[in-house]
C-alpha cells in the first residue's frame, strides 16, 4: 500500500481489494504499511474487519513495517496485541508456517527503532 488509509476513498479502495483477495481464496495476507503515511481510526476499524474475516476463514493478517504513528494509534485503541505486527518480511512470511521460527514482535523495541533519535541537536543543559 502507498499513501493514506483513511475514511473515504482510500478505505473503500482497500475494502474492494480485500474483497477480491478473499474471493480468490487468499487467506494468508501480509499488509505492508511502509509507504502508508497516515492511518485513521476508521481505517483501523477496516483492518480489524479484515483481520477478523481472515481469521474466520482460517487465515491471518500480518502487518509489516508499520510507521511509529500507526503503532501509536494501535496502542491508543488498545489493539497493539490484536494485530500480528512484524518489522521483518521473512518473519512475516514465516509466521504463516507453524514449524518455522519467528522472532516475536516487541512493541517497545519497534517504537525505539522508529522514534527519531534525540540528543544530537537538542541541548540537555538548563541554565
Amino acid at each position: 500500500m502507498k499513501g493514506c488509509l483513511t475514511m473515504g476513498n482510500e478505505d473503500l479502495v482497500f475494502r474492494e481489494e480485500f474483497k477480491r483477495v478473499v474471493e480468490a481464496k487468499m487467506y494468508k495476507v501480509i499488509l505492508n504499511l511502509r509507504d502508508v503515511s497516515v492511518i485513521d481510526s476508521a481505517a483501523v476499524g477496516t483492518l480489524v474487519f479484515a483481520h477478523t474475516r481472515l481469521a474466520n476463514l482460517g487465515g491471518r493478517l500480518a502487518i509489516l513495517y508499520p510507521q511509529l504513528s500507526h503503532l501509536e494509534l494501535f496502542v491508543l485503541l488498545k489493539l497493539e496485541l490484536f494485530f500480528d505486527v512484524y518489522d521483518d518480511e521473512i518473519d512475516a512470511v514465516n509466521s504463516f508456517f507453524p514449524d518455522r521460527v519467528v522472532t516475536r514482535f516487541d512493541l517497545l523495541t519497534m517504537i525505539e527503532k522508529l522514534a527519531p533519535k534525540r540528543g544530537s541537536s537538542e541541548s540537555h543543559s538548563r541554565t
